[in-house]
C-alpha cells in the first residue's frame, strides 16, 4: 500500500504562519492607536494650558472645556484600544511620544521657548520609546478567569498595591501643605508625579479588556459570571479618569513642557514596572532582551531628566537656542533694578502727591521726576521707550493711577491745617 502524503505538518506550518501574521497586525494596530492617542493627548493638554493665557474669560473657559473633553473622552478610548491589542510593556513607553509632540509644537502654540536641552531630551525619549517596541514583549497572553485570579489574588499584587498606595498618600499630603499658584516646584513635582503615577496603572485596563478580547475570540463568556472581572474594569476606568484633575491643575499652574514631561515620565515608569511585576509580561523573554528593554527605559528617563533641567519655558523669546550668557546678563540687570528700587526713599504725601508704581523701573522714574534730578527714560511693559516727564504727567492725569487711600487722607489733613493759616494771613 502506498504511504499517505505528509500534509499535516505543512498545514500546521501554514496555520502557524497565518497566526503569526495576524498577531503582528494586531500588535501594529495597537501601536498605531497609541501613537494617535499621544497626538490627541498633546492637543488636549495644550488646550488646557492655553486657557490660562486667553484674554477673555469666555475664551479661557472654551479652551479649558475643549481640552478636558479631548483628554477625558477621546484620549482614553484610544488608550484602551491600544492596551487591548498590544502588551502593556510595548504600549507604555510609547507615551513618551507625547513629550516629543509637545516639545515640537509648544513654541508655536503656547509661545514657550525651546532650548537645546529640550531638543536633546526629546530625541533621547523618541529613540528609547521606538527601541522598546523592538525589544519589548511581543507575545499576548491568553486571558482567562484563572489567569485573572493568578494576577489579582496574589501576593505580588498586594505588595504593589501597598507600595503604590503609600507613595500616593505621601504625594497627596505634600500637595495639601504646599502653596498654590506661586510656582512652587515641590508642588509641581507632586502634581506631575501624582497624575502620572495614577495614569501608569494601566494593567487594570490591559487585563480587563484582554479578557473581553479573549472571550470574543473564543465565544466563551463564562468568565463573566464571576465577580472578579467587574472590579478590574471599574478600577481601569477610575485610573483613566482620576488622573485628569491633577493634570489639569498642573497645566494651569506650570509650564506645559515641565508638567507634560514629568507626567509622561512617571506614567512610563509606573506602567513598565507594573506590567513586569503585576502582569509578569517578561517571564518568557530571554535575559538579554530583558536587559536591552530596561536600558531603553533608562534612556527615556535620561531624556526626561535632560528636559527637566532646562530653564523655564514660559518666556516669549526670539532666541533659539537660548544663550546662557544673555540669560545671566538679564538676570543681573533685573536684580540690580530690584535693589535700586528697594534702596530709594519713598516721598510722603506732604512733599507731593505721586503715583506709586509696581515695578522697580517705574519707581525710579517717579522719584527722578519728583526730585527734579533730570529727565530719564525706561522701557515700558510693551517695549516702548517712555520719558520720565511723560510718565510723570500720565501718572497724574490718568484716572486709574490715583494715590493710595492713606496718601489721600494725609493730603486732606494737611490742607485742612493750612486753610486757617491762609485765612489769617489774608485778614492781616
Amino acid at each position: 500500500a502506498r504511504p499517505l502524503p505528509l500534509r499535516t505538518p505543512a498545514r500546521v506550518r501554514v496555520r502557524a504562519g497565518a497566526l503569526a501574521r495576524v498577531s503582528a497586525m494586531v500588535l501594529a494596530l495597537g501601536i498605531c492607536c497609541e501613537i494617535l492617542a499621544t497626538m490627541v493627548g498633546t492637543i488636549g493638554k495644550q488646550l488646557v494650558s492655553y486657557s490660562t493665557r486667553a484674554e477673555s474669560k469666555q475664551a479661557a473657559k472654551a479652551f479649558k472645556v475643549s481640552g478636558l473633553i479631548v483628554t477625558t473622552l477621546i484620549g482614553p478610548v484610544l488608550d484602551m484600544a491600544a492596551y487591548t491589542f498590544a502588551p502593556q510593556g510595548v504600549i507604555a513607553p510609547l507615551n513618551g511620544l507625547d513629550i516629543v509632540w509637545n516639545t515640537c509644537s509648544a513654541p508655536f502654540t503656547l509661545g514657550e521657548r525651546l532650548t537645546r536641552r529640550h531638543v536633546i531630551g526629546s530625541g533621547l525619549v523618541f529613540i528609547g520609546a521606538a527601541s522598546t517596541s523592538i525589544f519589548g514583549p511581543h507575545h499576548s497572553t491568553q486571558e482567562s478567569l484563572e489567569w485573572l485570579r493568578e494576577v489579582f489574588l496574589s501576593w505580588r499584587f498586594l505588595a504593589y498595591f501597598i507600595t503604590f498606595g503609600s507613595l500616593l498618600v505621601v504625594s497627596l499630603v505634600t500637595l495639601s501643605t504646599r502653596p498654590k499658584g506661586t510656582g512652587d516646584k515641590v508642588r509641581g513635582i507632586a502634581l506631575g508625579c501624582t497624575a502620572g503615577g495614577i495614569a501608569g496603572n494601566m494593567f487594570f485596563i490591559s487585563a480587563g479588556l484582554g479578557l473581553v478580547r479573549s472571550s470574543a475570540s473564543t465565544g466563551n463568556w463564562s468568565a463573566w459570571s464571576n465577580w472578579l472581572p467587574y472590579p478590574v474594569l471599574l478600577c481601569g476606568i477610575l485610573v483613566a479618569v482620576s488622573n485628569i484633575p491633577f493634570m489639569t491643575k498642573g497645566l494651569q499652574e506650570y509650564d506645559a513642557l515641565f508638567m507634560v514631561t514629568l507626567f509622561e515620565g512617571c506614567h512610563i515608569v509606573v506602567a513598565c514596572v507594573s506590567g513586569a511585576w503585576v502582569l509578569g509580561e517578561m517571564g518568557s523573554m530571554a535575559p538579554g532582551r530583558v536587559v536591552l528593554y530596561w536600558l531603553c527605559i533608562l534612556l527615556i528617563v535620561a531624556g526626561l531628566l535632560v528636559i527637566q533641567t532646562a530653564p523655564s519655558a514660559r518666556k516669549n523669546s526670539d532666541r533659539w537656542p537660548s544663550d546662557p550668557a544673555d540669560e545671566a546678563v538679564e538676570k543681573e540687570e533685573e536684580e540690580g533694578a530690584a535693589r535700586t528700587a528697594r534702596d530709594l526713599p519713598v516721598p510722603t504725601a506732604a512733599q507731593g502727591s505721586i503715583s506709586r508704581q509696581s515695578t522697580g523701573h517705574a519707581n525710579v522714574i517717579v522719584w527722578a521726576s519728583w526730585s527734579g534730578i533730570g529727565s530719564a527714560s525706561f522701557a515700558g511693559p510693551d517695549g516702548d521707550v517712555v520719558d520720565s516727564d511723560e510718565a510723570w504727567t500720565s501718572s497724574e492725569e490718568e484716572p486709574g493711577a490715583s494715590d493710595d487711600d492713606d496718601d489721600d487722607a494725609d493730603a486732606k489733613s494737611i490742607e485742612a491745617e493750612e486753610s486757617p493759616r491762609a485765612e489769617g494771613s489774608r485778614r492781616g
